[in-house]
This record gives C-alpha cells, structure tokens and sequence, in this order.
C-alpha cells in the first residue's frame, strides 16, 4: 500500500485515539511533578472506560485497512504510527527498531479434494509460510486418533512416516514439537504434502500455524477440520487419493517494534513491559493482542510526567505471530550492558478473554528471579479484586526470547483456545471445558465479546507490579 495512503489511515487513527480514550475521555489525571509514582495512584488512574475506549480505536482504525493488524498491512502501519504519536505526545522517549521480515499471504482458493468431496476455505487453511502447491497422491494417516484431545500425535521424526509411496499426501495431528518440525520430517521422508488434522477442530474454526520461516519448506502443508481428517483417514483406510491445492504468496516486508522509555533516576536498571501490536490474517485481534496493548497504553498515560528509579520500558512488538520476530530480533540486538541493565521483562498478551481466567505467568523455563515476579503478581492480582491462577505457557509468547538471554519474566494472561480447567472454573466463574476465548485468531476477535473487567484487573496488578519493581529494583533477586 502506498506510503500516502498509511499517513491518511494513521492520521485517522489518532483522532480516533485522541478522541476515544488515549487523551483520557473516562477520566482526567492531572500531571504529577517529577517525583516517583506512587502505585496506589497509578492503579486508580487504570480504568475500564479507559480500557475499552483503547480497544474501540484500535478497531476502529481498522475500518480502511486490510481489517487485521498482520505484518505488511496497512492497519498494523497506523496503529503504529498513531501508537507513537501519543507516546511520544504523553512525554515517552520513543524510537522503533525496524528491520525487514517475511510476511505470508493466503492468496485464496486452496482446496482439498477427498474421493469426491471437495473442502475450501471453511474446512483447510494453508499453514503460515507454506508454498504453493498442487499435489494429487495416495493419502497416509499418521497415528490417526479421532478422538484425540492432547497434542502427542507422531510425526516429529523422520522414523515415523515409515516407508512412504510416491507423491504421498500425509495425514498426522499436533505432536510434542513445533509444527514446522513435522512438516520438514515428512518431506525429509518423501511425503509429497503435509496435512495437520485436528479432531476437535469444527468447521469454520480451523486455525493455521505459522512454520516460523519460509526457508527450508518445499512441499504443500495445510491445517484441515475434523470433518476434512476424517475423510482424508477414511480415504488412507481404503488406499484412496486426494488433491491439496494451495495458493500462497511470501514476500519481504518492512515493519518496525515501538521502544518507549520513561526514565528513571538510575539508567542502569530498567523495567521492561511489552504486548505484540500485530495481529493474525484471519481476524482483527481485538483480544489477541488489542488487550495487551490497551494495557501498556494504559500504564504509560497512568504514569507520565513520574519520575521512577529504574527506567521503564514499552515495548509493541511487530511480528509476534510469525515467530516471535521483533522480541527475538530486539534481544538480539542487546549489548552485555543493555541486557544486564533489564531486570525484569513483563509480558501482557490475551487479557480480556471471554471465558477467561486471572492467570499469572508460572513457566519451569523462566530464569532464577521470575518467582519472585510471580510472587507480587499473584499478591497484585488479589488487590485488584481477582482470584490468581499460575499458568506455564511454556514461553509461548514474547517473553521467551528474554528468558533465554537470562531475564527474569512474568506476566499475565487470560486463556486462548484451550479448554478452561475445573479448577479455572472455579476460581474465575467461568465454564469449564470450554475454550477461554473461543474466537482465537479467527474473525469473531472482533471486541464484542470481551471480559474487560478481567482485563482491568489483570492490567491494573501489571501496573501495580511495574511501580513497585522501578521504584525498589531490589525486589528482584539478582
């Protein structure tokens, strides 16, 4: 999209930012002198009116856009703009880190043809970075389980595909490793196309993982519904053939993370905060990750014009759903000096899910110190008003880069697509069994069914944390 056309849309999105809750139309909060912030304070300046008016102008300033926040699109491009527009207006020290990446597009009509029946868009998704293709074969079902709830399909290892025939189309469901790992152990085993069943997957719902990069990928992959695996089991059962048909297009794209730095009176110690700005191909992300955003967005007008011991930093990666791009490219980047001076990364992704729970980052990953981080999470979480649960996403969001370099990590989350826990339930009042945000990456992510007092409570013990670990760095053992 032309360069022109991105000013136009950031432009609009800032009026709509501005008029709509970032210049604080709930609530006015006069501008403190240059002293510490005060917690209390900090957390009674985070509102739900504040909250929602964020989320409303994010997806408002979808409206002339592709209507997602993906990579390359011109919504992501001016929700990044006006996003450091009003930073930088509320008195933060902004810069970007940008850098090229690849971005992937469906480009529509991929197909599966099953022994006569034909499944499109409803029922088969190419996988994120897989090529185009066009595969007829004989059809292999891998550890086919129907009634499978867990990811422990086979198909991580080459040895698992066994002796395959020519121009194979290979069925297998999600196992303990990455999906790209399945797909390049069957085409390292001669499989002609990979196809990714998921028995509880129902038409409509069907979510497309990313491989992580394009390199390396030679062969068609798809993720299908139930009703598509099924019939491509029963296909494998009989001996039969199908066609896969994907069109697909990857492509180099600019893009940029937004750094935002409130100073503090000891620049060897800073506090870092981030939430992913981008969003998936296949809906608006109004939850994955408006919410996070609107948190961040939050806490910084809470805080401007303080002036806390330990630096704070924000960060709105790019990138996040390719891979963990942007987090994993700012690390990186980290001088020895850089990296020591962080003492701790807070991660705010999915707070406002609609059958969500009040879960606080537990991960076995998270390096020497993320306890203690817990520790006043799960202390803040109780005084905003919610009843805590420890949850391990086993770094599955942008914290992990940070945990490899050291860092201590922590922060908060409401649920995704996996079913909610009795004990969950039992704690939030939620329904067990059920997805805590059954529009995950999917077109319903749309903000009209949110749990935004969930996401207050969730961003307001964020805040809490934040003041208190800027104001006594020392509350991280180090």
């Amino acid at each position: 999209m032309r360069a022109a056309h991105h000013r136009n849309l950031a432009v609009a999105l800032i009026a709509l930012l501005s008029a709509t809750g970032i210049l604080a139309a709930c609530s006015t909060v006069a501008t403190p002198p240059a002293s510490p912030p005060d917690a209390r304070a900090v957390v009674a300046a985070i509102t739900e009116c504040g909250l929602r008016d964020r989320l409303d102008a994010l997806a408002r300033g979808l409206a002339d856009s592709v209507g997602f926040r993906a990579v390359g699109t011109a919504g992501l491009e001016a929700a990044t703009e006006g996003i450091e527009t009003e930073l930088a207006a509320s008195g933060w020290l902004v810069t970007s880190d940008a850098f090229t990446t690849s971005t992937f597009a469906d480009l529509g009509g991929s197909s599966l043809a099953v022994d006569g029946r034909s499944f499109g868009a409803r029922d088969m998704r190419p996988l994120i970075f897989a090529p185009n293709g066009d595969v007829t074969g004989p059809v292999v079902a891998v550890d086919w389980d129907p009634g499978a709830r867990e990811a422990d399909g086979r198909g991580c290892a080459v040895a698992d595909y066994g002796r395959l025939p020519d121009g194979a189309i290979v069925l297998v469901r999600s196992g303990p490793c990455l999906r790209r790992d399945q797909v390049l152990a069957a085409q390292r085993a001669g499989a002609a196309a990979v196809v990714i069943g998921y028995p509880s997957t129902a038409s409509g719902r069907v979510l497309r993982p990313t491989l992580l990069e394009p390199a390396g990928l030679d062969i068609p992959a798809a993720a299908v519904s139930r009703v598509a695996a099924a019939a491509l089991a029963a296909s494998a059962a009989r001996d039969g053939t199908a066609r896969i048909v994907t069109r697909t297009r990857t492509s180099w794209t600019p893009t940029r993370s937004v750094i935002a730095d409130l100073p503090g009176s000891r620049p060897d110690k800073v506090v870092m905060l981030g939430a992913h700005l981008d969003g998936v191909i296949d809906g608006p992300g109004s939850n994955d990750n408006g919410s996070g955003v609107a948190a961040l967005l939050e806490i910084a007008r809470a805080l401007r014009g303080t002036r806390p011991t330990a630096t704070i930093r924000l960060a709105f990666w790019t990138g996040e759903e390719s891979g963990l791009v942007g987090s994993s490219r700012y690390v990186m980047g980290l001088s020895v000096q850089d990296r020591d001076a962080i003492l701790v990364y807070l991660n705010a992704d999915m707070l406002a899910s609609p059958n969500g729970f009040a879960g606080v980052y537990d991960e076995a990953s998270a390096p020497p110190g993320s306890a203690a981080v817990r520790d006043l999470l799960l202390a803040a979480v109780e005084r905003a008003g919610g009843r805590p649960m420890s949850v391990d996403l086993g770094g599955g969001s942008d914290q992990l880069p940070f945990q490899r370099a050291g860092i201590p990590t922590g922060g908060v989350f409401s649920g995704a697509n996996e079913a909610v826990s009795d004990e969950q339930a039992a704690a939030s009042g939620s329904t067990a069994g059920l997805p805590a945000d059954p529009c995950y990456h999917l077109l319903c992510d749309d903000g009209s069914d949110l749990d935004i007092w969930l996401a207050h409570r969730l961003a307001s013990a964020l805040a809490d944390v934040t003041v208190q670990l800027a104001n006594d760095p020392t509350l991280v053992p180090g």
